[in-house]
């Protein structure tokens, strides 16, 4: 553990010189969140709460690629129980209905811990389709998840790749 502390260090100094010598020779910095292809990337955030045993709602915001906030839902989805572990399958559809399109997507993934009152789930999605601004819209990504079901509250992020007709 002391190792990984000692390289971590090491790194973040090594990055904090390259930096400061990037600033002090006159270059601009460079943009650690920031990847070659932003205008291709889709940030999603969203806040859900359950409508039924399956379903949930909510509203959500999105941003780079894509700029839109509205509604959330997921109608339908499944949990698995894989094996007997603590993890659990899960698998839907979700779609971000806002002010300039709808898009709509398909999502696969792993819960767990199975049956606690606070869960992570995780995995990807991909657009299936659009409509108004976002028609000829595809792409893939990864969602994370937190759960808490003594609050009926799930807190989700979505990063995609997306290109578009």
């Amino acid at each position: 553990m002391e190792k990984l502390a000692r390289v971590s260090r090491r790194r973040i100094l090594k990055l904090a010189a390259a930096a400061g010598a990037l600033g002090a020779a006159g270059l601009p910095g460079p943009a650690f969140a920031a990847e070659d292809n932003d205008e291709k990337r889709l940030y999603i955030g969203y806040s859900l709460h359950p409508t039924g045993p399956n379903s949930t709602a909510g509203t959500f915001d999105m941003s780079v690629r894509f700029e839109d906030s509205g509604a959330s839902t997921v109608p339908t989805f499944t949990v698995t129980r894989i094996g007997n572990s603590d993890r659990g399958h899960i698998s839907g559809r979700q779609q971000f209905a806002g002010q300039k399109g709808t898009i709509f997507t398909h999502f696969e993934g792993v819960t767990f811990p199975f049956g606690n009152p606070h869960a992570i789930g995780e995995g990807r999605f991909t657009i299936l389709s659009g409509t108004g601004a976002y028609a000829g819209v595809r792409g893939h990504g990864k969602f994370l998840i937190v759960v808490d079901f003594t609050t009926s509250q799930l807190i989700g992020t979505s990063t995609a790749s997306v290109e578009s007709d």
